[in-house]
């Protein structure tokens, strides 16, 4: 969809997100942040959603050239919450950042109308760089839209494979002999090993007793069950694993961050506060 900044009307922000998320896309020019707020030190990404005038995340050979979102509303939506102060990788693994930057010199240094923008993710241990835009305008939320999404389904759907493999195949490798078990293709666990937690941080509630094996969270109208190794299971069938970032987006109809949408369901708390009482304690 083509911007007309005046005329196109602003959603709300999906109930199920905090009251303190922000709205980034659509939104008007002024109402876009240029610099980040004072004792922040960056914005984590609750939801994303990216126009049909987007395309593809992979162009191929042929394919229509890239829109430009100078001129290209790209994203139909783009929200998160702002962070006090970075927190550890480890625990936040899968969540993606956006740090506005005062741009780095010249003529440009001090115009409060344009900004430098940088994405990072928390993968593997570490927050890590995934692109910079220099001297960008209050645009910045669609030239930022495609990459931000890319890297929150990627690693929403890494973590989701690893717990289905620990849930699922690993156990089945691990009683097996290591020429059975490679004989079937399986990468077989050491006999006796234990299960491999889900990576993205639930398990970590769950030893630190936050969250309890067999408790619901919630969010909107759906619940899912906290299982071993930091999984959630959703609906009837006890093999359909999933984790918190994966479910939620697979609800939503949009690109999310879980931690921001699923509530403990005895004390409506949400994950993410949990999460944070963890990494301060």
């Amino acid at each position: 969809m083509t911007s007309h900044h005046g005329t196109t009307p602003t959603p709300a922000i999906p109930d199920a997100l905090p009251p303190e998320t922000v709205l980034l896309a659509p939104a008007a020019p002024h109402a876009v942040p240029m610099r980040s707020p004072a004792e922040t030190w960056g914005l984590v990404v609750a939801a994303v959603r990216t126009t049909d005038a987007a395309g593809a995340p992979v162009r191929f050979v042929g394919d229509a050239p890239a829109p430009d979102p100078v001129h290209t509303d790209t994203a139909d939506l783009l929200a998160g919450i702002w962070l006090p102060e970075q927190p550890p990788a480890d625990l936040h693994a899968g969540d993606v950042v956006v740090r506005l930057h005062a741009p780095g010199g010249g003529d440009l240094d001090d115009d409060p109308a344009v900004t430098d923008v940088e994405v990072l993710a928390a993968m593997q241990g570490e927050w890590r760089t995934v692109r910079t835009w220099e001297a960008l305008n209050a645009r910045w939320p669609h030239e930022i839209a495609m990459t931000v999404l890319v890297h929150m389904r990627y690693l929403a759907d890494a973590a989701l494979t690893d717990a289905q493999w620990a849930t699922l195949t690993g156990p089945i490798a691990a009683a097996m002999p290591d020429w059975l078990s490679h004989g079937l293709g399986l990468a077989g666990e050491p006999a006796g090993s234990p299960a491999r937690r889900a990576p993205d941080g639930l398990a970590e509630l769950l030893e630190a007793g936050l969250v309890k094996e067999g408790e619901q969270v919630r969010f909107d109208n759906h619940t899912a069950t906290v299982g071993a190794s930091g999984v959630l299971h959703h609906g009837p069938d006890v093999f359909a694993v999933s984790t918190v970032n994966a479910l939620a987006t697979h609800l939503c109809g949009y690109t999310a961050n879980g931690w921001h949408l699923w509530r403990r369901a005895r004390d409506n708390r949400l994950l993410a506060d949990l999460r944070t009482e963890l990494a301060t304690h």
